[in-house]
């Protein structure tokens, strides 16, 4: 076989160290961080040199027993407790430094600073809590509402309890005074009895009356007044507003002259007695007749006291009403719910004609719905449309 020749051996290109920039980038130092970081395992297990005896600073290498390796091989811990046993050397982060009372030179403290240590001694015992009396814990169950105490945080994880209203205890009074089905009407049977059928009649008949009393109450207040027809017509209001006008530019004329006439005229004194002599007249027929409402009110007052009583007995006997009114319509039932009234019920009345003298010859009568067929409405343009055919025809005769 032949020789087989050598590879030969490359080289890595250098990289170019030219610049500080490109020599930090492509420098090696992977060498220094391997010492790096055994340094630091070993100042995690063992800790720094200066933490050590100088005894400990260099070990020796001694060959084992290999039974005490093998013994030591089956007394060797988990791996988990390994891991939790390790602690690093390393000391950790103090906190915050407290500056300590500087002692003096000769050992004693001044009267200052013995001052200051028991002003601070004091505020510390206030400061601290005593202790409370530890109590032995309960278990419980935390989703039983009996067993678990109060605790706040727990209160949006259990279900709250729906308060039921007042009204769900009572027993409405209608069911306690209406039945639960209403008996018809004698008069309402397929053969009454004479009285009883007029009775149903009347009855039917008052129903109607208040029907149509009411829409003609209500087609008054919307119908046209009489009292309108009084009232002045709008071109009457604005040729009075002209005459109005007309006659203002002639008063106003009037004034400017009176005017005048007054700045020149001046009040006499005599005239100035006169006007002080009614004032007084005046001030004096007022107080007279405030004396003599005084004399009334003082008169009436048993009358005044009479009404206060009538008054009182009227508003007892309104009160009075009202709690009877309100019994009654709780035993009539709801006469709305909510926004919405609770209309009656139809009364179905039969007339005379309409009475059956046996149950096979009754006949029930239901509202029939009437619609307009297509050639009803155009009923009137059909027509017309023959009628013009027509005349059409006899003219072309």
């Amino acid at each position: 076989m032949a020789d087989i020749p050598p590879t030969p051996v490359t080289k890595k290109a250098q990289p170019s160290r030219k610049g500080k920039k490109a020599w930090r980038k492509n420098v090696d130092v992977a060498e220094l961080e391997t010492g790096l970081e055994s340094l630091r395992s070993e100042e995690r297990i063992r800790g720094t040199i200066d933490d050590l005896p100088e005894d400990e600073h260099f070990t020796f290498d001694v060959a084992g027993d290999a039974q005490v390796k093998k013994k030591l091989k089956q007394d060797r811990p988990l791996r988990v407790d390994q891991i939790l046993a390790e602690r690093s050397a390393v000391p950790a982060l103090t906190g915050r430094h407290v500056h300590k009372i500087a002692v003096p030179v000769f050992g004693e403290l001044s009267k200052a600073q013995e001052k200051k240590v028991a002003q601070l001694a004091k505020r510390k015992l206030k400061e601290t809590p005593k202790p409370k009396n530890k109590k032995a814990k309960k278990s419980y169950d935390m989703w039983n509402e009996e067993d678990t105490p109060s605790n706040d945080y727990l209160a949006s994880t259990r279900p709250s309890k729906v308060k039921a209203p007042v009204t769900m205890a009572r027993i409405p009074k209608v069911m306690l005074h209406k039945p639960a089905v209403e008996v018809p009407h004698g008069g309402a049977s397929y053969n009454p009895t004479q009285e009883e059928h007029q009775a149903l009649l009347r009855k039917a008949a008052d129903v109607e009356i208040a029907k149509f009393e009411a829409e003609k109450k209500l087609d008054q207040q919307l119908s046209y007044r009489k009292e309108l027809d009084a009232l002045p017509h709008e071109t009457q209001h604005l040729e009075d507003k002209d005459t109005t006008l007309d006659a203002d530019e002639s008063d106003d004329d009037d004034d400017e002259t009176s005017v005048q006439k007054t700045k020149v005229e001046r009040k006499t004194k005599a005239q100035r007695k006169k006007e002080q002599r009614i004032k007084e007249e005046h001030t004096v027929w007022e107080r007279k007749q405030q004396e003599k409402r005084i004399r009334q009110e003082i008169d009436t007052a048993d009358l005044t006291t009479q009404q206060l009583q009538e008054r009182e007995k009227l508003l007892d006997r309104l009160a009075k009403e009202r709690i009877v009114t309100k019994d009654r319509k709780e035993k009539e039932g709801l006469s709305r719910i909510g926004h919405f009234h609770v209309q009656d019920m139809s009364m179905e009345v039969q007339l005379e004609d309409e009475l059956a003298e046996s149950l096979r010859q009754l006949k029930r009568k239901y509202a029939l719905k009437v619609y307009e067929k297509r050639s009803y409405k155009t009923f009137d343009m059909t027509e017309k449309k023959k009628q013009q055919y027509k005349e059409i025809q006899q003219r072309r005769k």
